[in-house]
């Protein structure tokens, strides 16, 4: 056989295994389609997808009627609603106040016994004994003409008058104010024409000691601290609202605050500073109330939830079940006319007390999205995605109803009852992702905090919803 007829031989070979393998690879192709379909879910949920093409799941009516997903339009609502917020009570700034020594001397004797007690504005506080103001008492008795070498000139001349110099007496005046004495104490110093053994301080305030930072018998420095004493009759509540919801909040507006301690009853402030800086760890922006305490209810270091009245106006809203949180943002699954599912990503406002998210960009209005089961059909896409015999077969009953996994606590809501944690995947249930889920019992929220790590349980109750069953701390 030539060299030509060999090559020949040899094409037609290779041609005959080509056609071999591309039948092949076409009959593998509708075995695939077929078993996917059995299964409820169009092969358009599992074919491997180029990177940038959208996230699309198909469903049967079977499959939607077994998973109990419904569809619902998107709608314009109004938006009146409040938000729950923590914070503490402190000190305002200007009611405190520092009693230090004016000169160098020794406290010869307390009037206040201890910390925390209250004193009124007037009332002693110390005896205090120092050289530096005894001799400026003598100046200023000399300067008035009713000094010792007055009298004992007065003494040896009754008929003589006593004099005084105005120069050096308004000097005189002046510095004692300088040692701290008060305008009673210099007119009774003139009226008694004699100098004390020691000063009586008296409180500068009606108000509380926060600190007693000396003792009876001690000699202290000009300018050291003696007491630290604030006045409580009204108070600071620094606020921490969360960033999405700080628009709402104005300066003068009216919040109500309740705490553990007095939890039928509620105290009304107003919005006196919105820090300009943003808490980077929580997301939180600090706003600061101004409110009356004048029967002491109100402690620092108090905590308490604050209820913020919010009105954003009208605005497109999708179901809170139609949103599926994640790290990377929050996407509904909007549904076509044939039921194909395709994820779009949206940006979210305010939670109505009606459980509806205010929309701001991602939707228009009559676009329908899925509802409930709207996490059933992200969890199918996740585990059919790239591999097209894989699945949850949402026409079945046989997924796990309870399982557990590991989170972090994004948020609190104790008027829904609900939390929204950072989860990762719960086998064959769940796949990573943030959600808002209800608890089973309201008692779970106060055991944890936002930002903690917690173990929890998941729960599939009988009408579909999932809640959280069990809750601690990692």
């Amino acid at each position: 056989m030539t060299n030509k007829a060999k090559k020949i031989y040899w094409l037609a070979g290779l041609g005959v295994a080509a056609l071999g393998i591309a039948a092949l690879f076409f009959f593998t192709q509708r075995q695939v389609t077929k078993n996917t379909s059995v299964a409820g879910v169009s092969p358009t949920a599992s074919q491997g997808t180029p990177k940038d093409a959208p996230a699309m799941v198909s469903l049967t009516s079977e499959a939607r009627a077994s998973a109990g997903i419904s569809v619902v339009p998107v709608e314009i609502k109004s938006f009146n609603s409040q938000v729950s917020a923590v914070g503490i009570i402190e000190i305002p700034d200007p009611a405190e106040r520092t009693v230090a020594a004016y000169a160098r001397g020794r406290i010869e004797k307390m009037y206040v016994a201890s910390t925390g007690a209250y004193v009124r504005k007037g009332e002693p506080l110390f005896e205090f004994y120092s050289p530096d103001i005894l001799a400026a008492e003598k100046d200023y008795l000399i300067a008035a003409g009713i000094g010792e070498i007055d009298k004992d000139m007065m003494a040896k001349n009754p008929g003589m008058e006593h004099h005084s110099n105005p120069g050096l007496l308004r000097a005189a005046q002046e510095r004692l104010k300088l040692y701290g004495l008060k305008n009673k104490q210099v007119a009774q110093l003139a009226q008694d024409h004699t100098v004390p053994g020691t000063v009586t301080v008296t409180s500068p305030l009606n108000g509380v000691v926060l600190q007693k930072l000396s003792q009876e018998g001690a000699y202290v420095d000009e300018g050291t601290s003696i007491f630290q004493l604030a006045d409580l009759s009204s108070v600071w509540a620094e606020v921490d609202v969360p960033e999405a919801y700080i628009r709402f909040i104005r300066m003068g507006q009216v919040i109500r605050i309740q705490t553990s301690a007095y939890s039928n009853e509620q105290f009304a402030g107003k919005v006196i500073l919105v820090s300009p800086v943003e808490d980077q760890a929580s997301h939180t922006i600090r706003v600061r109330l101004a409110l009356p305490s004048h029967n002491g209810e109100l402690r620092p270091g108090m905590t308490f939830t604050a209820t913020i009245p919010i009105a954003a106006g009208r605005a497109l809203a999708v179901p809170q079940a139609a949103v599926i949180q994640t790290g990377n943002g929050n996407y509904v699954w909007m549904a076509d006319s044939n039921y194909m599912f395709t994820r779009h990503s949206v940006a979210l406002g305010m939670l109505s007390p009606e459980n509806y998210y205010e929309v701001e960009s991602g939707l228009s209005a009559g676009d329908r999205v899925a509802a409930n089961g709207a996490f059933l059909i992200d969890a199918e896409h996740e585990l059919t995605k790239g591999n097209p015999m894989a699945g949850m077969n949402m026409g079945e009953t046989g997924s796990k109803n309870s399982g557990e996994g590991t989170a972090t606590v994004r948020a609190i809501n104790v008027q829904q009852e609900t939390i929204t944690l950072d989860h990762s995947a719960i086998p064959g249930m769940m796949p990573p992702m943030t959600m808002e889920y209800k608890v089973s019992d309201p008692k779970f929220l106060q055991s944890v905090t936002i930002n903690e790590s917690v173990r929890f349980t998941l729960t599939r109750m009988g009408n579909g919803d999932f809640e959280i069953t069990a809750i601690e701390k990692q």
